[in-house]
């Protein structure tokens, strides 16, 4: 099956791109022969010796968790149950010898032989798990509880193969292995201490947090296993495990001596393979550099001063510097042409500056870092439909740095931006940015606020652009043109341009409309790009009439993935099933062929072209007082006159069922 999934792969890909991709694969299977052979045998546990600094996590009043109190009792009771709702698996109690539903059609008989770590990690791993607790029943750290594949334990990190088989997704572990409930557990510690009702005696968050640490640490010796194949997600787990620590120490528990040695060697071990696996790249470096050094900098900020770790902190300091100037464009939209990674990319960068704020005061900063932050966030705000989620541009992988409050019930709801704002005002407190977020987001601004030692910024950023100016041709060919009756809708409209990323928005209490046309992002690779220019999101009064479907998954299902990022699954004009670049370049991989421009932009609507079908197709947007019209230069010269959602959906079809998050698919918007 493996064979015949990977031909079928190929067989979607042009020759150079199969040809890119056998070359990857080679040069990987080899780097994991060598390894195995070089460290199968080997300890690759750091010794003990390590120790940690006082904790940067401020203290969080109690009071302020109280919006959230009953979905944090919720999410951190599942916590202590295993129970896990990752990637739209549901809510699944994660187990060794567990059986899974499968995924796509595809599931995979669990393996129910004892789990076995390297030989030469074996001792100390025993070690590690004498000092869980009694009762604990340990977690399956290396299956994809979707599918039911698991991953040996004992294969080094450069052997772990994924995309091999179908419904077998790798995201699902590493997911998991992120920890990111870890410090949900540490809040209900703070409300259990406060005696909130629905809350387990504190000791039962503290009690779980170690041995579901100590439970990794023991199951996944550094460098083996598929939980050490991405250093994203290592320097991720590694922030999550820090600031759990930091916050259940600072609300006054007490760790014994054996578990403090083991976490921070455990630690150390996390900050010397990211460093020694940066995923950087001369030509294409993203959201996966920004989370290792983000990862670095807790690691360093947590460890006691020593050269090793200082040069970390050196190095990440002036890398996320460098970065934010490089992966956001001066208006604070992120370079990747996706919302969702702008907002993943928008936190790394948050909690990275709070913390170098803290450390080291605001001396290290250039003059144009805090506006480009600040500007992050009101990006965020425009881009956000009344129905609180923002609008989908680009790939929706559900990718966070940190979960610290759950809004919607126990699970998260991926769209939903305001804690990713309330982390960025925690340096600034604008009170509109604050009514934004909320009251239910106020523990990411305390958070931000307190590892920045409490350093207020002053709020310096201009607000988006209203206009674009530029030649628009006297004559553009008349094609389809569909016009939407909005009686009382259209008032007090907000126009918001954001050309470098190519999203132009309007907005009121009732309305939101945006059209995407800009440039593929990433440097001209589109690796999280579709292939949506000049497609359209309409929502009004929280519904949403028109909107992007989403991504769905990546390597579990290639033909899914490129349906979820066809020009078929998006608002854009059309030419029949013609697609205005070709999906067959790779996964990751989306030329700039369409070239979108916006030719003009103003609250009146908005005039943009792009090249994908060869000859120019143009789309006018045009608002009047009670009508939204949509005009196209290609297709018959047709007008059509609608009312309500249902009608307008049939004239800009999708086959596809929504999905607001990675892995999830939803029967409506």
């Amino acid at each position: 099956m493996s064979l015949l999934h990977r031909f079928k792969t190929a067989r979607s890909l042009s020759f150079s791109a199969a040809a890119s991709k056998a070359l990857r694969l080679g040069r990987r299977t080899l780097a994991g022969v060598w390894g195995q052979a070089l460290y199968g045998r080997r300890c690759t546990y750091v010794e003990l010796g390590a120790a940690a600094r006082q904790g940067r996590a401020p203290e969080i009043p109690a009071g302020i968790l109280k919006p959230i109190r009953d979905s944090l009792a919720a999410a951190a009771g599942n916590a202590l149950a295993h129970r896990f709702d990752l990637l739209g698996s549901g809510l699944t109690r994660v187990a060794h010898g567990m059986q899974c539903a499968g995924f796509e059609g595809a599931r995979y008989d669990a393996v129910t032989k004892a789990p076995d770590v390297s030989p030469g990690n074996r001792a100390r791993s025993r070690n590690i798990r004498a000092l869980i607790g009694p009762g604990y029943h340990p977690i399956d750290w290396q299956i994809d509880f979707k599918s039911g594949y698991r991953w040996p334990e004992s294969q080094w990190f450069k052997a772990v193969r994924f995309g091999h088989l179908p419904g077998v997704d790798i995201k699902v572990p590493w997911e998991l292995a992120r920890l990111q409930h870890l410090p949900q557990l540490a809040l209900a510690y703070i409300l259990a201490l406060s005696e909130e009702a629905g809350f387990q005696p504190p000791k039962a968050y503290q009690d779980e947090f170690c041995n579901q640490a100590l439970d990794f640490l023991a199951a996944n010796p550094p460098g083996f296993g598929v939980n050490w194949a991405s250093a994203m997600d290592v320097a991720i787990r590694a922030a999550n495990l820090v600031l759990a620590m930091d916050m259940f120490a600072k609300h006054g528990a007490e760790f014994d001596d054996a578990f403090k040695q083991e976490f921070a060697a455990g630690i150390l071990a996390h900050g010397r393979h990211v460093f020694a696996n940066l995923e950087w790249g001369a030509h294409v470096r993203a959201n996966h550099f920004l989370a290792d050094i983000a990862g670095l900098l807790f690691v360093a900020a947590h460890l006691e001063p020593a050269p090793e770790t200082e040069n970390w902190l050196m190095f990440a300091t002036g890398q996320l510097i460098g970065e934010v100037e490089r992966q956001f464009t001066p208006d604070g939209a992120n370079f990747e042409a996706s919302t969702c990674y702008h907002r993943l990319s928008a936190e790394m960068a948050a909690y990275g500056a709070a913390l170098i704020l803290g450390l080291d005061g605001s001396e290290r900063f250039p003059p144009w870092f805090f506006p480009r932050l600040e500007r992050m966030a009101q990006f965020m705000v425009d881009a956000t439909k009344p129905n609180r989620r923002v609008v989908q541009i680009g790939d929706t992988d559900s990718g966070r740095f940190f979960k610290l409050c759950p809004l919607r019930g126990e699970s998260e709801d991926v769209l939903d931006c305001r804690a990713t704002v309330a982390a960025i005002n925690g340096l600034f407190s604008r009170k509109d940015l604050a009514a934004f977020s909320g009251p239910s987001a106020e523990v990411e601004s305390v958070m931000t606020a307190g590892l920045s030692g409490w350093t207020k910024v002053e709020s310096c950023a201009p607000a988006a652009a209203g206009a674009v100016t530029g030649a628009v041709p006297s004559t553009i060919p008349k094609g389809r043109e569909v016009v939407i009756e909005l009686p009382g809708v259209l008032k007090d409209l907000k126009a918001a341009a954001y050309p470098d990323f190519g999203l132009f928005i309007w907005r009121s209490r009732r309305f939101f409309l945006s059209v995407r046309s800009g440039p593929v992002g990433q440097e001209g690779n589109g690796g999280h790009a579709h292939n949506d220019p000049l497609a359209v999101e309409l929502n009004i009064d929280g519904e949403d009439w028109l909107a992007d479907p989403g991504s769905y998954v990546y390597t579990p299902s290639p033909g899914k993935r490129n349906a979820y990022r066809s020009v078929l699954a998006h608002t854009g004009p059309r030419l029949g099933v013609r697609e205005p670049a070709r999906l067959d370049l790779g996964m990751f991989r989306l030329e700039d062929a369409a070239k979108a421009q916006c030719l003009r932009f103003d609250e009146a609507g908005f005039v943009g072209v792009h090249y994908g079908f060869g000859a120019p197709v143009y789309r006018t947007v045009t608002l009047e007082k009670d009508h939204l019209i949509i005009a196209d230069s290609i297709g018959d010269a047709e007008r059509f006159v609608v009312g309500g959602a249902p009608a307008l959906r049939e004239l800009f079809p999708c086959s596809h069922p929504f999905s607001p998050g990675y892995g999830e698919i939803s029967s409506s918007s």
